[in-house]
Order: C-alpha cells, then structure tokens, then sequence
C-alpha cells in the first residue's frame, strides 16, 4: 500500500487506499479548461428554451485498476421535447467531487472540464445532437475510481447564451439520475475488495461475537464512571422532590429542573440550601474522592436522597448527566415517579480536551439544529465545539465593519467572478436564495451569541475557526467585492485596507479541494489587519454573551504546493528573510504573525499541525520548535502510511498535542464500502467501533484494525518509527472528533447520521479511564479483551442508549445498521450491531415495515426472505436480501 502525500489530499475523496488501489493527485490540462468571459453578462431563469425538455443521467461503466488506475463513466441525455437539440451557444455546470477528467472519448460530442473547486462544466462539442425522443451518450475518462454513487454530479442546470452575450439558466425537470452502481463488479474491478461490501451474510459473521445481555449486565452510564457501584433499592423523584443547590450552580439546578420537567413532566421546586435534607436532590461544591479536577465529580444516591457534588460547577454539571443517564427510556413521558437507582459514582475525564469539529461553512447548519447537536456533546461530556467556521465555499459569521463577508460569503450560485455570491458547490444550484438551499445561510451576531451561552450553560467551550492562510477563498473573493467597491468610488486606501491577495501573484496550485485562488498572500500587512479585526469582533461578540473567548483556531491546513512561489509581494520578503528559504515556510511566518495577534488578547491558540511543520517543496517535513511553549496546540489529523508516527513526533517535540486522527475520528468517513452509503472514504471506511479501538497513547496498538474496518490478529511492525515518550505522555492533551460537511446536504437527520452512533465511542474512548487492553502486547489477547468489552458496550447502546435518544430534543436520528442473517436447514438466523434493536422480516420479497412478522428465535421459513433492523420507535435501517 501506497500513501502518497497526505497532506495535500486530505478530505479529496480520491479512492480507497487498500489492496492495489491507490490515492492520486491530478492535475487538469489547462487545454480543456473552458475560458471564463463576458464578466457583465446578464443571467436570468428561461424554461422556454429546447434545454428545457433534456434529462440528464450518468452513469458509471468500470472503475479501472489495471493498467491505470481510474473510471469509465458517461453522460446521457436524452431528449422528451419537439425540437433537436443541438451544440453551440450552452453548457451544462454541476458539481462533483475533485474527480478530475482525463480523456474524452471522442470531443466534437463535448468535452468535461474542471472549472474551479467543485465546479465542471460539460460543453458540447460540433457533433452534439440530441433528434426529438431520442438519446446520445458523451463517454470520458477520469483519473480516479470514483466508488459511491452519491459522489456522481448534483447541482446540474444548463446556462445558454444568445447572440448578446446574455446568459439564461434552465433548470433540469429532476435531479441527475446516477446508474451504474448496482452492479458491484463496475464499482470494484478487485475481487478482494467487492468481498466488503456488507451483506446479509457477512453482517451476520461479523455480529457473531456478540451475545445480547441481560439489563443487569451492562452499564447505564456513557461514557463509563472511573467508580461506579450499583447498591440496592431506588430513590424516586416526583413533584414533591425538592431541588437543592447551593449558591453558584443556579445554572446547573435550572438545566436539571428542566430535563426533569421535558422528559419526565415532572415540575419541582428549586431551593437554595448549604445543605442536603433527606428526599431531595442536592447539587452542592465539595472536594470529591475522584480528584481536584474542574470536571470531577460524585453522586451519592440511595434511598433517602440524592447528591450531586463537584469541586467546580463543570464536575457538577457532569455529574447530572450521569445521574439523567441512568433512568430508563421506559420513565419518560408524563410519569408520576421516576426512579433513580441507587448507587456510589466517583469521576473524572482521562483527557483535559474532549472536542467534537463540525465543519458549518461547506454546508451551513442553522441554530436550531447547532443547539441540538450541543445538547447531545454535552450529554456525553464532549467539553468542546470547534466551529470551523469560514471556508473557501463559506463565511458563516457576521463580522461587525465587514458585511460583504456574508453578503458574497454566506451564499453560493451560478457566477464567473465571485462578486455578488461564491462558486456552487455541493449540489447548491444556480439560485442562492432558492428555498431550502443548504449553501445559504450564516449566524448573525445576535444568533451567535445565543449559540454562545447557550452552550456555556451546558460547560462547551465554542472555539470559533477561521481558516488562514489556506482555505481562505470565500473571504478573499468578499473582500475582492469590497476592493472593487471602494476603487469605483475612488477610495483607493479604503479599497485596500482590507484586501487579502497580491493582485500580481502568478502562482499555479491547486488545493486539496483543486482550488486555484484559495491562499491569502502572506507577505500583505492588510491580510493581519484584517485577520486581527476578525477577532477583535469575536472577542466582542463573546463579551457580549457574558463569556470570554479562551480559545481560537487558526486553521493553517492544507497549503498547497506552489503557494506564494509566484507572489512577487512574497518572493520580495523572501529576501529579506534569509531563514525562509522556500515559500511554503511562509504558513510558519503566518502563525508567527498571527501568534502576535492572538497573544496581545490573551488567547490560547489551536490549528492543524501544518502549522507547527516546517515544509519545502520537496515534500521534506520537520517538526517546527518555534512555538513550543507558546500556548500553541496542534490538531493532529494525519496518522496514516509514514506519518503514522506524526503525533508522537510533535508531542515528544514538546507540543500539547489533540488527536484528531483521520482513521478513527473523521466522523464523515463512510461507515461501509456499500456504494449506496453516503460519506468519504479517502481514510478508510470508519464504523462505530473505529474510535473505541483507538489507543492514543500508543498508535500502533489500534492499526491491526484495517481501512475496512476489519478487527485482525496479526501485529504490523513499524520500524524506525518514533515511539511516544513516557515523560511525553502528558502531551497528550486529548481528542477531536470531526465532521465536515461536503456531504451534508441533506439537513439535519444527516449530521445525525454521522455523529450517532460513532459519538457513543468517541466520548467512551476520551473521558473513561484507559481499559487494559490499551497497552496489552499480545494481539491476539488485545483483539479477544476488546471483543468482549465491545460486546458490553454494544449492549448499552442498544439496550438503553438508542431508546433514550429516541425521546429526548424530539429523537435523533441515529444510524440503523443492517442486521445480519443466514438460513440454516431453512431456518432463519439474525443478529444485530447492537443487542436491543428488532429485526424484522419478510417472505415474499417485500420491504420490512415496522409491523412485519418480529424474529426473536430461528424459524422456519420459506420464499424470498427479506430483513431489516428496527429501534423501538419504528424507524428502520436499510434491508437485506437473504441469499
């Protein structure tokens, strides 16, 4: 297995790594670049137009292995109206990922052409007619498997000019339609590979070392308590429960009474007290038995009373939670009493930082889904939400002085120059104010202050991110608009005050993303001008809500090679500088720049660990010590092929370092190699138990788990790789879980998908203390220990967690998985991922509903056999057929 420069492919989306398959990067032949004109052209909506009566599908005919790696694909369009239609004067835009075309089959039918980012356009070539009721096809090339069937063209339309210049937008009657990846031998040419791809079967041997267990056997509690001791009896809460607190946690009691109130209809009265009397709840400060930390906690329950003490309202807030957690899903509703069992729970977190990323500025997700998500971290103890906030396809935040910001970078359309809206992306259309469009939308000053104490309530720390250097387009092309602005009014100062670009770079790059005008010209004093305005308003916008901004994430990932190298801005620097000695080292001088900034406000600073690399143009990378001891906290994302050993390089450098590894916490990555499953598989398929086999302190106990998420028993040497230091250890300073949104286009059940049920490991695997086999040098025991103990936890989530989400925040959309089954002498057999979940069947072929015939022992059974898995309230997974 190959890997070949991570970095610069991170979230491309170009392949999968395993057996012969291997990631590529390309770059498109400036001669089928279709030239960009007529800047003043005018574009409406037209229907009247032949293109109006065309539909468009694409199909997949072969991914390629041998001998080049690849795809064979095609468009077909085909014609329902009276008139032919024909090339000339239109071309069709959609958006893909970077799936770059290579070749086209024969050009006078038209040829595929990458235009920027996300943007390709299909133009018709002299040849090109489409006679009344009838079909042509235009085949072409591709330098990359593409092997999910959502990873095909969305966002089609067709833009047709007249004889002036004007351009007109004809929208496509329905969606692209995708063929093609039905048949698994098109989509994985390897044999070996096309074997992964779940079936009823496999499923089946994969759930087999799972037992369902009885409700005694499991845990109530995730993440697990470092002491927990289940005792005898109960202690029942109804309205004559009194709510005791002492003075400082008035947040935490009013969170309390109201999860009881909306969950249970229990009203109760809150009273402030110094001391807990008998048959109350009591939340009070008192140094606990589990430590001195901020987030440690003790709950002491027994027949009398219940309390909830912490050194610091954070423990006691943690504390709640887990007394909450331990009710079951059968109390909730409008209950009389609600019985909380009684039990001795001393806590406190493994890791200081426990950090969930989601990504708003690809697709924008609006507050009332962001304050159910913060709802769900805070349940299981997830303490922060990195907000990535700005992005080349995005600005979702109003920044005070700035509105073109939001005015271009919170929208996204039809355009050739940027100036009024971005590039589509992600199936956004040519309409950026179409209803429902997910490429609109930002939190305005006041929402974010709401998201704000809204989350501060609930002990999550927001950590906004604002992606510089890199990543930078959607503020570059704003403040573009803004220069253009103020240069027609004559105001030259003002025009350049907040400009980000050096107007004369001629650089040549392509992003990881395959933008070509995404980087901010480091060596302009306006670019931390305005970077330094931004945060000043952020701070103002915390101030405001009654917080303070701690933390702020500079981003720095994903600077491509060839940035700046044709800057003269920069290249002039360059000599002044005799310690830069390639242009990529300007992303060290940008933090240095930026660290200055951030120092002067007090605030600690996050960002990818690009930016504390020092890297050249040959790919030669070195951990930078410039920043250490600078309050400076590396996100390490890359722990795949040679940079297995990224983070323990970094953290023995001496840099408090956050794990974010992409084959364990990148939340977006497909659970499956199914081609109907949404999500990215460029770091491997990742299923629910991928962040619980991580083992942070030692990368290399978790890698006998595979890019297909395959649990093996044969050890992978890695030698000359650099082992953590025991005196490192402590450099460790905790995880990030990550979600970005190219996928996310289709609203909120969507991000629930990806979170749930992966979020249950994850908050495992970063509060719960170490489990033994973490440092078990035996695989074979390592891989045994972790069986079991999966199968517990796979128990409590199924049993107890999945059924309490279904009634909290109006149920979560938690993924479903697949059940397994077999026939056996013609009975059938099932199991699921996890005990507590129903499967139902069919034996006439038919889709499974929630009333279909309830399998609970092996039975008999005859015809074409169908099952699917169910939660308790009747929602169900994707179906198997039983072969």
């Amino acid at each position: 297995m190959t890997y070949t420069n991570p970095t610069e492919n991170r979230r491309s989306n170009k392949g999968i790594r395993p057996v012969q398959w291997t990631q590529h990067f390309f770059v498109v032949s400036s001669a089928i670049l279709l030239s960009i004109v007529c800047l003043s052209c005018k574009t409406q909506k037209d229907s009247s137009s032949p293109l109006s009566q065309v539909s468009v599908q694409w199909e997949l005919l072969q991914n390629t292995e041998e001998p080049t790696y690849g795809s064979e694909t095609r468009f077909i369009f085909s014609n329902t109206g009276k008139d032919t239609v024909r090339g000339g004067n239109w071309f069709m835009e959609y958006n893909m990922d970077t799936y770059l075309p290579s070749q086209m089959a024969d050009s006078t039918m038209g040829i595929v052409s990458h235009i920027n980012g996300y943007v390709f356009h299909f133009t018709p070539g002299t040849a090109f007619q489409i006679p009344p009721g009838q079909s042509v096809a235009v085949n072409y090339s591709n330098s990359s498997p593409i092997i999910k069937a959502s990873a095909g063209p969305i966002g089609a339309f067709f833009v047709e000019s007249d004889e002036s210049g004007n351009e007109r937008i004809i929208t496509l009657q329905k969606p692209v339609e995708i063929l093609g990846y039905d048949d698994l031998s098109r989509v994985f040419p390897s044999e070996e590979i096309r074997a992964t791809v779940p079936t009823a079967a496999s499923e089946y041997q994969k759930n087999s070392s799972l037992t369902k267990l009885l409700p005694e056997q499991t845990g109530l509690i995730i993440p697990t308590p470092q002491t927990w001791i289940r005792s005898q009896g109960n202690f029942t809460i109804n309205k004559t429960t009194l709510l005791q607190v002492e003075k400082g946690l008035e947040s935490e009691a009013s969170y309390l009474a109201q999860a009881l109130k909306e969950r249970f209809g229990i009203s109760i009265e809150v009273q402030t007290s110094q001391k807990a009397s008998e048959k109350s709840i009591y939340l009070g400060f008192q140094p606990t038995k589990a430590g001195k930390g901020d987030e440690d906690y003790e709950i002491l329950c027994s027949e009398m009373g219940i309390q909830v003490r912490g050194n610091q309202p954070a423990g006691v807030f943690y504390g709640i939670q887990s007394m909450l957690a331990t009710i079951p899903a059968s109390a909730y509703g409008t209950s009389q009493n609600v019985n909380v069992p009684a039990m001795t729970v001393f806590d406190t977190p493994r890791f200081a930082y426990r950090g969930f990323l989601l990504d708003v500025a690809r697709n924008f997700t609006p507050k009332k889904e962001l304050l159910k998500l913060i709802d769900l971290l805070a349940m299981y103890k997830v303490n922060k939400l990195n907000l990535r906030i700005t992005e080349d396809e995005g600005w979702r935040i109003e920044i005070k002085g700035l509105p073109e910001l939001t005015q271009i970078g919170s929208r996204r359309g039809y355009t050739k120059d940027s100036r009024k809206h971005l590039l589509t992306a992600f199936g956004s259309g040519p309409d950026p104010d179409s209803p429902g469009n997910k490429s609109t939308g930002y939190y305005t000053r006041e929402e974010f202050k709401e998201i704000l104490k809204y989350a501060a309530q609930r002990h999550v720390e927001v950590i906004p991110e604002v992606c510089f250097p890199s990543h930078a387009r959607a503020a570059i092309m704003a403040m573009e608009a803004r220069y253009d602005t103020y240069m027609k009014k004559g105001e030259k100062e003002k025009a350049e005050e907040f400009r980000l670009i050096d107007p004369q770079d001629t650089s040549r790059y392509y992003s990881a993303q395959k933008f070509r005008d995404n980087i901010a010209c480091a060596a302009r004093p306006s670019v931390y001008h305005f970077y330094e305005t931004v945060i000043k308003d952020f701070i103002d916008m915390y101030q405001e809500a009654g917080l303070k901004l701690k933390t702020f994430n500079t981003g720095g990932d994903e600077v491509p090679k060839g940035a700046w190298s044709g800057s003269p801005m920069c290249l002039d620097l360059m000599k002044t500088m005799p310690e830069i000695r390639d242009p990529l080292q300007f992303q060290g001088y940008f933090l240095g720049k930026a660290l200055e900034i951030l120092k002067k406000y007090g605030l600690r600073t996050t960002g990818w660990e690009e930016v504390v690399l020092n890297k050249d143009s040959q790919g030669n990378v070195q951990v930078n010590p410039k920043f250490i001891g600078q309050n400076v906290y590396p996100l390490v994302w890359d722990n795949t092929g040679n940079n297995i050993d990224l983070g323990n390089r970094i953290a023995n450098a001496g840099y408090p370092v956050i794990l974010c590894n992409v084959t364990n916490l990148y939340f977006d990555l497909s659970y499956t190699t199914d081609p109907t499953e949404k999500g990215l598989h460029w770091g491997g398929f990742q299923d629910a138990i991928d962040p619980y086999v991580l083992t942070p302190l030692n990368v290399y106990n978790s890698t006998n788990f595979d890019w297909f998420g395959r649990l093996g028993t044969t050890e992978v040497p890695y030698p000359g790789k650099e082992r953590l230091k025991a005196e490192n250890r402590k450099n460790i300073y905790g995880l990030q879980a990550q979600l970005w949104s190219e996928t996310l286009v289709d609203g909120p059940e969507q991000l629930e998908y990806y979170v749930l049920p992966k979020l249950f490991a994850f908050a495992e695997k970063s509060w719960a203390q170490a489990p033994a086999w973490e440092e078990e040098t035996d695989v074979q025991k390592r891989v045994a220990q972790i069986r079991t103990s999966w199968n517990e936890f796979t128990n409590r989530i199924g049993q107890h967690e999945m059924p309490r989400l279904d009634l909290i925040n109006g149920g979560y959309a938690y993924r479903i998985p697949s059940p397994g089954g077999t026939l056996t002498e013609g009975r059938l057999y099932t199991n699921v991922s996890f005990p507590g979940l129903e499967v139902r069947y069919t034996t006439d072929g038919s889709e499974p509903s929630a009333t279909s015939a309830l399998w609970s022992e092996p039975v008999a059974v005859e015809g074409s056999i169908r099952i699917r898995a169910f939660n308790k309230k009747g929602r169900g997974g994707k179906s198997f057929v039983i072969q």
